[in-house]
């Protein structure tokens, strides 16, 4: 019933868009045109405002820079255009009286240098803006972070949205892509590769609770599930790479925001008048124990984050431009024990527990310089880390002191020197090459009650580098048919490990409409540090039996098809198959472990790099790109998730879920009230996913000894039943004089379906109970910009 009222809902709001004059209220409309491939300022390039009559146009300047004055609040479409290049056309650019609107535009060159130049898809959504990726690579905008229903301006709770993409159990941001483990992701900011950015994560995983990444801070990013360009390495399931906004460099703006998990403050500008310089900073502090003690269900414990991020940029005349960017985040949970043993009524009365999750770090320098007019170079050095700190004790008996039953401490630092060069050759021939090193020093200890004795399972402390270096080269025969090649190389001096990977693609348009593209990847990742520095008990010594670990290794390979077959509207196909080797599994003896089965945490064993693995599916995804106010995005995703352990079986993956589906959509009502314009949009989003495997419960044993009992050699034969969750969405935002106000309301699982991460079995009752995620979650926020 709930989901009829909504969709009557989406009926009859348009009959209460009664137009009152246009607004008399108007904007800036900056930015800056560069060359895709350098990133060089474009002079003299024109700028047309096409959504107004007559059009307004300017031009470029020698740094590449344009402004449009008076600009009418609401959304507009914009032509970009200049000689050699194709020209490109933008939709549905939002302009809002609290802020003024600045562009970063890349134009490609056309290869034909020809006066008329060839115009590429409007709002091509489809394409990375990488120009080396060809498959299974998408760009995504800030917006979208926002638009999309639960997604709360986190990327990767949004890039659940994706074909290939869901949620690795649990109510966190973790990913599973193509069914591989969640650490095989990589997070890239600027160019360099950082620590995990999000609050409550876990060792040894790529996601978390919620994300240190401020919106305010980031600009247009990519998103790669497979066979990525060979400057990304050290990953198997795919990449972020994010990318930063500057700050206003004209004039001060600001952002304040609440919700019921937290405040936000933004401030940015210039630091003085006539310099391009500009500053962008950003703090929040978050309490989910205002939602605790609403009554409900997001943890069992209460919990606090906080964190800061930032982006200066500092351009120079003459010595290049300069950035120092950044990130950091603190986050915290506390369950503190029943010391009256008479108010015990749960186990979980008798645990004190501290988790100082992964508080994590980053900050970056950065030089970009051209040199001539065909090749530009950027540099970077970064320091970044984290420290995750996790104690565990309980009251075993009354009347007697807390006994510790886990005390876990990591540490690690990096610090990252990179060099990145493009060079263009001709329009057709263009190369990118570059070179990073990691210097890693570690502190890991896991201590835990074994026997009655706190003992120490991973204990080292030390240094080592990881070095990374690649190239890769995109020659265009035609505006139709274009190859793509690189080579990465990484090399460990832990254990003196080294992996070549080779990467190559091609694209075909087959038409204005229709085009073809294969991608071919060799992958490999190290493992979580702490892997390597498992203590085993072999007699009397003790034994660090990993340290010689290598590399696991995939090759991917995937087959696209996009079709534009009508405007504004794309339906994507991709096929893959993934082969992973060199997985580790248990050494020494047959059990059905695997490292790919991991999501987090390190594990205590002997292992050995003879594990393989198979994924292997189909993606369909059809969109309607945000034209009109209205927008549409529906995926699915079927496939297997395979691996084989030292037992010689092939078996289902934790993470084969077989099926995911996603189905967005989304409108925006306008108002235009001549004082105060404002948009009332509403947002729907329903998600599906196969169950969770699980190992199955031997019912009988577990009723003859009161504990759940499991069946080992059938792991993740079953699956728990499916997931589903609605979520709805509405924002209004109204446009004020100098200020936009926006107000947020949501609820995510609508309908409160009850979705079941892990079953064990109840000894009271003699039957197999569940663990839910979360029912209804109120979304409530308000956000003004001025």
């Amino acid at each position: 019933m709930q989901v009829y009222r909504i969709l009557l809902l989406f009926c009859f709001i348009p009959a209460l868009t009664l137009a009152s004059g246009q607004s008399t209220q108007v904007q800036v409309i900056r930015g800056s045109i560069a060359d895709a491939t350098l990133k060089a300022p474009l002079e003299g390039a024109n700028i047309v405002l096409l959504s107004l009559s007559p059009n307004l146009g300017t031009s470029s300047n020698a740094e590449g820079q344009f402004r449009i004055e008076a600009v009418p609040i609401g959304r507009h479409a914009l032509k970009v255009s200049f000689v050699g290049y194709k020209d490109l056309y933008l939709n549905n650019i939002s302009v809002e009286s609290g802020k003024e609107t600045f562009l970063n535009i890349e134009l490609e060159e056309d290869i034909q240098q020809a006066n008329t130049v060839t115009i590429r898809a409007k709002s091509d959504k489809t394409k990375a803006l990488n120009e080396f990726a060809a498959v299974s690579a998408r760009q995504f905008s800030v917006e979208e972070t926002r638009r999309f229903a639960a997604s709360l301006y986190d990327p990767a709770r949004m890039a659940t949205a994706f074909a290939g993409v869901n949620s690795s159990g649990g109510d966190g941001n973790a990913l599973v892509i193509r069914g591989n483990a969640p650490n095989g992701l990589l997070w890239r900011m600027e160019g360099v590769d950082v620590p995990n950015p999000n609050h409550f994560a876990r060792v040894g995983t790529s996601g978390g609770g919620i994300s240190i990444l401020s919106a305010q801070l980031l600009s247009n990013s990519d998103f790669f599930t497979g066979a990525f360009p060979a400057e990304y390495g050290n990953a198997l399931a795919g990449v972020f790479d994010i990318k930063l906004r500057k700050g206003n460099n004209e004039k001060r703006e600001h952002t304040l925001a609440a919700s019921i998990i937290g405040v936000d403050v933004a401030i940015e500008g210039p630091f003085t008048k006539g310099y391009a310089g500009s500053y962008l900073i950003n703090y929040r502090y978050g309490f989910l124990s205002l939602i605790q003690k609403l009554g409900l269900n997001v943890g069992d414990a209460p919990t606090e984050f906080q964190d800061l991020s930032f982006n200066i940029h500092l351009p120079t005349k003459k010595l290049g431009q300069f950035s120092i960017f950044g990130f950091g985040g603190l986050s915290q949970q506390a369950i503190a024990a029943v010391p009256d043993s008479n108010l015990w009524k749960i186990d979980g009365d008798r645990r004190f527990g501290r988790l100082d999750a992964s508080n994590t770090g980053a900050i970056g320098l950065t030089h970009s310089l051209l040199l001539g007019k065909k090749t530009a170079i950027k540099s970077i050095v970064s320091l970044n880390g984290y420290a995750y700190r996790e104690e565990d004790s309980r009251y075993e008996r009354a009347n007697q002191p807390l006994v510790f039953t886990r005390d876990n401490r990591f540490a690690e630092q990096n610090i990252t020197f990179s060099i990145l060069a493009n060079h263009k050759f001709n329009p057709k021939f263009s190369l990118r090459f570059g070179a990073y090193s990691s210097i890693k020093s570690f502190a890991l200890r896991q201590r835990e009650l074994v026997s009655g004795k706190l003992t120490d399972r991973i204990k080292n402390q030390g240094k080592t580098n990881l070095l990374n270096a690649f190239a890769q080269g995109k020659l265009r025969f035609s505006e139709r048919l274009s190859l793509l090649m690189g080579l990465h190389v990484q090399h460990l001096y832990l254990n003196q490990k080294t992996a070549l990977e080779p990467r190559a693609a091609w694209t075909w348009a087959l038409s204005s409409k229709q085009s073809l593209a294969l991608g071919y990847g060799l992958h490999s990742q190290i493992q979580p540090l702490g892997n390597y520095f498992a203590r085993v008990i072999r007699g009397k010594d003790t034994v660090l039996v990993n340290k010689n670990m290598g590399f696991t290794r995939a090759h991917h390979l995937v087959l696209a098809h996009n079709w534009q077959f009508v405007p504004n509207w794309n339906l994507k196909t991709e096929l893959y198959y993934q082969s992973l080797f060199k997985a580790p599994i248990t050494a020494g003896r047959a059990t059905n472990f695997s490292l790919l089965n991991m999501d987090d945490d390190f594990t205590i064993d002997a292992l050995e790099n003879q594990g393989r693995g198979k994924n292997y599916g189909l993606e369909l995804t059809l969109e309607r790109y945000w034209t009109d106010q209205f927008y549409l995005l529906a995926s699915l995703s079927l496939f297997e998730s395979t691996y084989l352990a030292s037992d010689g079986q092939w078996r289902n993956t934790r993470f084969n879920a077989n099926t995911t589906a996603t189905f967005l959509i989304g409108k925006e009502w306008a108002f235009k009230n001549r004082r105060n314009p404002s948009a009332l949009g509403l947002d729907l989003r329903y998600s599906h996913a196969g169950g969770q495997r699980v190992v199955p419960i031997d019912l009988l044993k577990s009723r003859q000894q009161g504990r759940t009992i499991t069946i080992p050699t059938r792991i993740y034969d079953e699956k728990l039943p499916a997931f589903h969750r609605l979520d709805v969405q509405m924002e209004w935002r109204v446009q004020y004089p100098h200020l936009t106000g926006s107000t947020i309301l949501g609820v995510q699982n609508a309908t409160n379906h009850p979705n079941p991460v892990r079953q064990s079995f109840n000894a009271a009752t003699g039957k197999i109970q569940y663990s839910y995620l979360a029912g209804i979650i109120p979304v409530l926020g308000y956000r003004v910009e001025f």
